[in-house]
């Protein structure tokens, strides 16, 4: 019998954990779902970022794998766009009373965060790699170009800790887990300060809502990994998340509107 979970099984795992938090996000009030509910799936972006480094390594066309996350990112954002334009009457930022763009573009979409976290790590991989001074500091600057993006994308700033977690110390878990243990009891903390200081509601509500210390529940999954691709190896398997995502997004957005 097979050891361990596969890429395959764990991006499943992955898809059932992120759409139950989605539900939750969007209808989790009115469902009456305890707020723990959050706190379920706070791996499953870590597990997708871990993923998608692996993906870098074992893919056998880069360039084919940043296109298809850049196209799934490109049009998530024209659904997000579109939805925004749809539902909301304002889009003027509630501290400045100025018209804020980020309003419009706002929502869902960790395609986006990983295509721009892919061409991170190719580029600093490729600049590890050349033996020239200015091809260094050319592919160094890309890598700079790209960080603004990620920090704006959805989870960016974590994302990108644990891009380079996971890119730096590939294949030692022990490091791995260390490095995420630390930046998770940093989050932890916090959370603390925000309750200390006067955090709106609870302690229990504060902890459930400034919920990112959670990510280091994806170490059991890491551990768990076996290193297989897993699956069947059809066209299926491997472009499958790539439409369920927005479709199911949509099909959130358009309850939604019919509920809310």
């Amino acid at each position: 019998m097979q050891k361990g979970l596969t890429h395959y099984q764990l991006k499943w795992i992955g898809i059932i954990f992120m759409v139950i938090d989605h539900v939750n996000t969007n209808f989790g009030a009115q469902l009456h779902w305890p707020l723990w509910v959050s706190l379920l799936a706070r791996f499953v972006a870590p597990l997708f970022v871990f993923m998608m480094v692996e993906g870098f390594f074992y893919t056998r066309n880069r360039k084919k794998y940043a296109s298809r996350l850049l196209i799934g990112g490109f049009a998530m954002l024209g659904i997000n766009i579109a939805h925004n334009l749809l539902t909301h009457s304002t889009f003027t930022h509630p501290i400045t009373g100025q018209f804020d763009p980020f309003l419009v573009i706002q929502g869902n979409n960790i395609f986006l965060t990983l295509a721009w976290l892919f061409l991170f790590i190719w580029s600093i991989d490729t600049c590890r790699k050349q033996t020239t001074w200015s091809r260094k500091l050319g592919f160094a600057s890309l890598a700079l170009l790209l960080i603004p993006l990620i920090l704006f994308s959805e989870g960016g700033p974590y994302e990108l800790i644990l891009a380079l977690v996971f890119y730096c110390f590939r294949g030692n878990l022990k490091r791995i887990s260390l490095a995420i243990l630390t930046f998770s009891a940093l989050l932890f903390i916090h959370a603390y300060l925000t309750y200390a200081q006067g955090g709106n509601g609870t302690f229990y509500q504060v902890f459930t809502f400034d919920n990112e210390y959670m990510i280091a529940t994806v170490l059991p999954f890491l551990y768990a990994y076996n290193g297989k691709l897993g699956g069947r190896g059809t066209r299926f398997d491997k472009q499958f998340f790539y439409y369920f995502y927005p479709v199911h997004l949509v099909v959130i957005y358009i309850i939604k509107a019919f509920v809310g």
